[in-house]
């Protein structure tokens, strides 16, 4: 297993921490556009790749209670490769792939612990599916992930926030289910929240993501997906 890099998450949506903590009870629903470039090597710098285009969408729910929170993220895009795309893992090797598309789906459950006003500490429970358009050939990692998120007002309609964690190690499995070598992942996530009233809020910012995969015979993987994003979420009180 290859050290960790940067480190995690994927949710504390651009809301979540835009909200004071407070005794009531509230849900968020929100969507974002992500432009996101994916690029890395296979091993060596003879075997480097870079999407020529691709991005993302995602969907996400939270609901907070006093010190307490939750959220589910869906994130899911394309990316196309020229020549040369991320290596396949399977349970004989590694397979080589040239001009491909990538199907990239990304799966977040979080609960996590305002252990100060403005800070918070989380656990996430991770998944990402691959598909490649070559074959259909399907690649999946879940992992758990611990971080910690904060966000700091910038007056009475800005926020600033950010989430750091990481997935210290995780099955690789293909669609069998079958574990074809083990990985680790990371993230940052810094952005900016605009409120427009009570219950309607704009959000945008980076988001940085990398990953660090060791195949069972040994043979490792690296890549990031950064991007940029711009979202909108909506947060009403439930009592």
């Amino acid at each position: 297993m290859k050290p960790n890099r940067l480190i995690i998450p994927a949710l504390i949506i651009g809301l979540g921490l835009s909200q004071t903590v407070s005794a009531e009870q509230r849900l968020s629903l929100g969507v974002k556009l992500l432009a996101a470039g994916w690029e890395g090597d296979n091993g060596s710098s003879l075997s480097e790749f870079e999407s020529d285009r691709g991005g993302q969408l995602a969907f996400n729910i939270a609901y907070s209670n006093d010190r307490f929170y939750t959220g589910l993220n869906l994130q899911g895009g394309n990316y196309d490769f020229t020549n040369r795309a991320p290596d396949q893992f399977n349970s004989t090797g590694r397979v080589p792939v040239g001009t491909a598309r990538v199907e990239q789906n990304d799966f977040d459950l979080l609960f996590g612990y305002y252990v100060w006003p403005r800070v918070s500490i989380f656990a996430d429970i991770k998944a990402v599916g691959n598909r490649w358009s070559n074959n259909g050939y399907e690649q999946n990692f879940v992992g758990l992930g611990l971080g910690i998120s904060g966000y700091f007002p910038q007056g009475d309609d800005w926020t600033i926030y950010g989430s750091l964690g990481v997935v210290g190690e995780g099955d690789i499995k293909d669609r069998n289910d079958t574990v074809v070598g083990e990985g680790s992942s990371s993230a940052l996530e810094v952005g900016l929240v605009r409120k427009l009233d009570a219950n309607n809020f704009l959000n945008m910012g980076a988001k940085f993501r990398n990953w660090a995969f060791e195949h069972n015979n040994g043979t490792s993987q690296d890549y990031s997906v950064n991007a940029l994003f711009f979202g909108y979420t909506h947060s009403f009180t439930l009592n």
